[in-house]
């Protein structure tokens, strides 16, 4: 099975036959509008959606399980490059990080305790402008993109690897087995 011939929104004008309506053409429409208010809902909570998608795909839209697993990973995709559009250029909420963890402990030898642990607004910012007077006078806070692009870094070829394997456990199971290894994991 190398191509399936199942098409979103076809009318199937080929045979001349005005009459022949396409059946699944309501499914498709509601399976499209409910495919995209769920991606906008699972966007916005950081799911991803694999999970949510595929089951969609076989439901609504009537698709084979490995098909509505392609379709899922696209939908992830573009969902996933939309949340790096949005976000490529927001930065961290604390603009006040310094090169420091912390403070070492009185009470416990090895813990480090925050420097705004237990303090007010106003001891804060007094702490705030003590960091930055102090050293040799060009100390600074840092701030840092919201998109950790190191941990990025770590889990891509952990995630790329998986979609390897998941692509030859997709293209060697039959349907039913799949289905089973799917929601084992």
């Amino acid at each position: 099975e190398l191509c399936y011939d199942r098409k979103l929104f076809n009318q199937n004008p080929d045979n001349g036959n005005s009459d022949n309506h396409y059946p699944f053409l309501w499914f498709d429409i509601a399976g499209t509008v409910v495919w995209f208010i769920t991606a906008g809902i699972a966007t916005a909570c950081g799911v991803g959606g694999g999970g949510i998608y595929v089951p969609m795909g076989i439901l609504l839209l009537r698709f084979p399980p490995k098909p509505a697993s392609g379709l899922s990973q696209a939908s992830i995709f573009g969902a996933s490059l939309g949340g790096i559009l949005v976000n490529i250029r927001k930065r961290h909420p604390d603009e006040h990080i310094r090169d420091t963890k912390g403070q070492p402990s009185d009470v416990q030898e090895g813990k480090i305790i925050s420097y705004e642990k237990d303090k007010g607004p106003a001891e804060i910012e007094k702490d705030r402008k003590y960091y930055l007077s102090g050293g040799d006078g060009n100390r600074k806070f840092y701030s840092r993109p919201v998109i950790d692009y190191n941990m990025a870094l770590f889990l891509a070829p952990m995630e790329m690897a998986g979609a390897v394997l998941g692509v030859i456990i997709q293209r060697l199971f039959p349907n039913w087995l799949f289905l089973s290894f799917s929601a084992v994991v």
